[in-house]
């Protein structure tokens, strides 16, 4: 091929591969979670397969459906729950209201003996009050709906990808390192770094989980909660999220331990979960993934941390990735340049 087709042949693919990255790029963390999944369990699946005598097609079913109808019963179970919950709050609000046990006009009253406050329409400010907060309900719910819209999908296309990472996970590996213009020898050790920094990601997904859900189902007991070890539990299940986390717990435990007017399990735990439980998962989660794939901690401490600031969710889950690659290619350039001194 002649100097010219060659570039212009690089010079398409490379334009091509610029034009499909920025399209797949919301779907950017669902595909790198299904790889890390895929990854992890692939052990699992090998069992499998060999149980229905390598037939892929069903093996990878049976993977990617157990894994989604595993968490489709924890968050349907979690939303029954919470319900609930939500309930017996709303029911202790009108008690507390007809019961007048809140008056502002007696504290009104009550300070105008002190203090030269001004005339105030009372019904009419809560009007306002009310209609403002209807207004924000009215748009918090529908940009609640679009979340969870936008939630259910990427749940359907993490699943659905798995199941194509199970069925063809080899072809698409040989794939990619035929395309890294590198050795063979070269490009394998990238790819295998970046099995040893998805293990250590799951790893530590796993690892914060349990440490988030005992930490956490001790804040709920500390503060009062029924059934501090089931709602432990579901804390540890939602830990492993990376969208919302063990917050989907401990903040509404929070505000309905408030709107109890209990106000220092209320406060109490939002700084446990906040402040601790929180915390656990930016701790512990860099320093596996660095002790997996043999990286500095400090590095993947910073990495992990400053993708979360930077880039949010994705960044976290890429950015340990791309450390990965930077070292592995370093690696690769110091061993290569010492063979060609030689």
């Amino acid at each position: 091929m002649k100097p010219v087709q060659t570039t212009f042949l690089y010079i398409a693919i490379s334009l091509c591969f610029i034009f499909l990255a920025i399209v797949v790029s919301p779907f950017l963390t669902t595909l790198i979670l299904a790889a890390i999944l895929v990854t992890s369990t692939y052990p699992i699946y090998e069992s499998i397969l060999r149980g229905v005598k390598n037939r892929k097609t069903i093996a990878s079913l049976i993977m990617s459906v157990s894994i989604g109808i595993l968490f489709s019963f924890f968050v349907f179970l979690f939303f029954v729950l919470i319900a609930d919950e939500a309930i017996s709050t709303y029911q202790h609000f009108e008690q507390w209201i007809s019961n007048s046990s809140f008056n502002l006009n007696v504290i009104i009253a009550y300070l105008n003996r002190y203090l030269d406050l001004p005339n105030i329409d009372l019904t009419a400010s809560l009007t306002q009050a009310a209609q403002a907060l209807s207004t924000r309900l009215v748009t918090s719910s529908t940009n609640f709906l679009k979340s969870i819209a936008w939630f259910l999908a990427n749940f359907f296309l993490l699943v659905f990808t798995m199941f194509f990472f199970y069925k063809d996970g080899k072809l698409i590996v040989l794939f990619i390192e035929k395309l890294i213009p590198l050795t063979k020898r070269n490009s394998r050790e990238i790819l295998y770094q970046f099995r040893k920094v998805s293990l250590g990601m799951m790893y530590g997904i796993f690892l914060t989980a349990i440490i988030q859900g005992i930490l956490g189902g001790f804040g709920l007991a500390v503060a009062g909660i029924r059934n501090p070890i089931f709602w432990g539990t579901v804390m540890g299940f939602f830990g492993m999220l990376p969208i919302g986390g063990t917050m989907i717990v401990w903040l509404p435990a929070s505000i309905i331990l408030l709107a109890n007017d209990q106000y220092v399990a209320g406060i109490g735990l939002l700084i446990w979960g906040g402040g601790i439980v929180a915390f656990v998962d930016n701790l512990i989660k860099p320093l596996v993934i660095a002790k997996q794939a043999q990286i500095y901690p400090l590095a993947t401490f910073f990495v992990v941390i400053g993708g979360l600031l930077v880039f949010g969710i994705r960044g976290a889950v890429i950015a340990p990735m791309v450390l990965a690659a930077f070292v592995t290619l370093a690696h690769i350039q110091e061993r290569e340049g010492i063979s060609a001194e030689y």
